[in-house]
């Protein structure tokens, strides 16, 4: 009996030695499985991201917020703009109230530059602006930039037409629904009272007027002699389309049915322009404004130098 207790207390101890060793076993392999952390994300920092826009926006004047709307000034005139003033166009035009200078000696534009313009969104869609520049040439005369709509516009450029003392300032622009730029020139010079109609009827009134010679005066004593009959005279040619210095509104016609050709047939078509203007645009490339007397034709000019008709106002 005594040494059957014995047995059984052996084996009840080598039962409770491999329990206890079979946790250890399992802690030891628990302890040596490797646990790999999850990277943490890179976070990059904000001196790393490029914003775009801003890169872009060089030359920013009034207040950008989310709720402003925006228009890009490109100046085309010829100086170097130092100041620009935008107002709410008054009802009275002889109105010198203007505001603060929005560039403040931030920044100066050259032929060619730009500047983005933020404003406040008009409360009403029919409201219009006034742009007023000065320049950084001592002495040289401001310009005035009347009635636009600036609220509907995505780029406007400002222009003049003329040299000296008889330079127009006048601007065309874009709008967020058209693909064709609109020009204030004609508007303009109704506004001042000046007319190409006028121009001609003054060249005309400044040609040389020769007097009619007096008929001599017939000797009493000779037998006047017999009048022959006149001679048949032809009939006067009519004048061709290209020496019609004023348009009708039948040429305007026909020149819209070119837009998407060649200016050269329009131009073979209806005559030649009075002036023509090209500028080069950022955007656009190379533009072409043929001025007529009574409308406008825009040309797109390629890389080949193809000149296409783009619009006609």
């Amino acid at each position: 009996m005594k040494k059957r207790y014995l047995a059984m207390a052996g084996l009840l101890v080598f039962a409770l030695a491999a329990a206890g060793c079979g946790k250890d076993n399992d802690k030891q392999e628990a302890e040596n499985i490797q646990v790999t952390p999850t990277p943490e994300p890179t976070v990059t920092e904000a001196a790393d991201l490029v914003d775009m826009e801003v890169a872009e926006e060089k030359n920013v004047i009034g207040e950008k917020t989310a709720a402003a709307s925006k228009v890009t000034i490109i100046n085309r005139t010829d100086g170097e703009i130092g100041a620009i003033y935008v107002r709410v166009h008054p009802e009275d035009d002889e109105d010198d109230e203007w505001g603060d200078d929005l560039v403040d000696g931030l920044f100066t534009m050259a032929k060619g530059d730009e500047a983005v313009y933020y404003f406040e969104k008009p409360s009403n869609s029919g409201t219009t602006y006034d742009i007023r520049v000065t320049f950084t040439e001592e002495g040289k005369n401001e310009y005035f930039f009347r009635d636009l709509p600036l609220g509907s516009m995505s780029r406007i450029t400002l222009r003049i037409d003329g040299t000296g003392e008889d330079a127009i300032p006048y601007a065309t622009y874009m709008t967020g629904t058209n693909t064709k730029e609109i020009s204030t020139l004609k508007a303009v010079k109704e506004r001042l009272g000046i007319s190409d109609e006028d121009s001609e009827e003054d060249s005309d009134n400044d040609e040389d007027v020769t007097p009619t010679p007096a008929p001599e005066e017939a000797d009493p004593t000779e037998a006047p002699e017999p009048t022959s009959a006149p001679e048949p005279t032809s009939a006067p040619e009519q004048p061709s389309d290209t020496e019609d210095p004023t348009p009708t509104d039948d040429k305007i016609t026909e020149a819209e049915g070119y837009i998407g050709q060649s200016f050269d047939d329009l131009a073979s078509a209806i005559g030649e322009a009075q002036s023509n203007e090209y500028v080069d645009e950022p955007e656009m490339g190379r533009t072409g404004y043929h001025y007529y007397s009574n409308f406008t034709v825009s040309t797109e000019v390629d890389e080949y130098g193809n000149e296409t008709v783009a619009g006609i106002w």
